[in-house]
């Protein structure tokens, strides 16, 4: 990598050393950690269902067979560890924010209508069910190709640089075709299911070969621009580095994902790394928002509030010496401290990670309210478990349709107030979300 950037362009060497400078969101290091080699997470729901005992090279729509045993667990694990807490993440920054909150108040409210909808859907009939699907694996790929948008745009934003209408169609043409050519070739073939489920455009466009091929043309059309256009602003001095990895690692993996037999565990590939770069990125939008508005935001403060108080209770015991549950309990904040580093990342996934139980509910009281709701009919047997997460994860997809046009979450503020800290955990939480 930096052999890599130090044979950048030497014409106009100061300038374009300083574009450099500022090209990264946060730094080299967090960049590539977090939100451009992170795509190596991609890999593993994949190889945790071949470890799992399912089959690389065919589906898993059988009940019953270990493929698809697997494939159900693999949803599990990326629900648990990655998709459900990003999703709850969303909210630290609309229902959590104060000043969210006042702006957007009905917008908040609105959101009911969300998980209403969802009910109704899934509840209504078996073929509004697998509706409830299609719509769902759409929205889903939008919404995460809507985030490397809004990556793209804070890191121009970030580089000061002046993005015309051409590059930005170009860098974002090829990213939202990129996962339809072989995606659309397979549903005009009828081979496209997720786990046992034919969605409902899959009968739709069964046989339109031109369609397949019309995606195939744009995609690679778009492809050819982006190497040329990378080439000229290479040339010219204004070559992103951060952004064009983060564009062309995403191209690659969302045009190869639909090729998988399984496709549902090969989403969820996608739906990994997605989820990775959204909590990253939401946990270092929530520290700028209480880098620029000054007021502290407890929930990224719990780890370094619970060692304070830990430790004025030592100080306090002095003499008298101190109780050795007060020991136990100072030296186990002061070890979470050290791994936290007072960043509040990890008190920021727990707090998310803690949220799950409301899906959990959700699955629990829509098994108990319409019980065999679909029969022995494919898939019928995940439709609870769809009811639970989509109430959510739809509103954590309306929430991020706003979110996602604000570059300005992602930017420091140098100017901005910085948070006291230092104030003692009782006078630091009042202004707290």
């Amino acid at each position: 990598m930096s052999a890599f950037l130090a044979t950048a362009p030497s014409s106009g060497s100061s300038a374009y050393s300083q574009f450099r400078a500022h090209a990264w969101l946060r730094s080299p290091r967090w960049d590539l950690s977090f939100i451009i080699l992170s795509f190596v997470v991609a890999f593993l729901p994949y190889s945790i269902y071949i470890f799992l005992g399912g089959d690389a090279l065919h589906s898993a729509g059988v009940k019953g067979t270990d493929a698809y045993n697997a494939r159900v667990k693999v949803n599990l694990i990326v629900a648990l560890l990655l998709g459900g807490p990003h999703m709850y993440a969303t909210f630290t920054r609309t229902i959590l924010d104060p000043d969210f909150r006042r702006r957007r108040s009905r917008f908040i409210a609105s959101s009911i209508l969300v998980p209403i909808f969802v009910i109704v859907m899934a509840t209504a009939s078996y073929a509004s069910y697998v509706w409830l699907l299609s719509i769902f694996f759409v929205v889903a790929s939008i919404h995460a190709l809507h985030q490397l948008v809004w990556l793209c745009e804070a890191y121009a934003r970030k580089a000061s640089r002046t993005v015309s209408t051409y590059s930005r169609l170009v860098d974002y043409g090829v990213v939202l075709t990129s996962l339809y050519p072989i995606a659309l070739l397979r549903m005009v073939a009828g081979d496209f299911k997720i786990g046992p489920m034919e969605l409902k455009y899959t009968q739709v466009i069964g046989g339109w070969w031109w369609l397949a091929w019309l995606s195939f043309a744009l995609f690679f059309l778009f492809l050819a621009a982006f190497v040329a256009k990378t080439i000229r602003e290479y040339r010219a001095n204004a070559f992103h580095l951060p952004k064009t990895l983060l564009i062309s690692l995403t191209v690659l993996l969302m045009f190869w994902t639909p090729a998988f037999p399984n496709l549902d565990t090969a989403f969820q590939g996608v739906n990994a790394w997605h989820s990775f770069q959204y909590l990253a990125l939401t946990w270092y939008a929530n520290r700028l928002r209480e880098q620029r508005t000054g007021r502290r935001i407890r929930f990224l403060h719990m780890i370094e509030d619970a060692w304070r108080r830990a430790s004025q209770a030592a100080a306090t015991a002095g003499a008298h010496g101190t109780h050795w549950g007060q020991r136990l309990w100072l030296g186990l904040t002061t070890g979470l401290r050290q791994i936290d580093r007072d960043t509040g990342w990890s008190t920021f996934y727990l707090m998310c990670l803690a949220m799950l139980p409301v899906s959990g509910l959700l699955i629990i009281s829509a098994r108990g309210l319409w019980p065999d709701v679909h029969g022995e009919l494919p898939g019928a047997d995940e439709v609870y478990t769809y009811m639970g997460i989509l109430s959510v994860l739809l509103v954590h997809y309306v929430h991020d349709a706003v979110l996602f046009t604000d570059e300005d979450a992602l930017l420091e503020h140098p100017a901005a107030p910085t948070p006291d800290v230092a104030r003692s955990p009782v006078s630091a939480g009042a202004g707290a979300a």
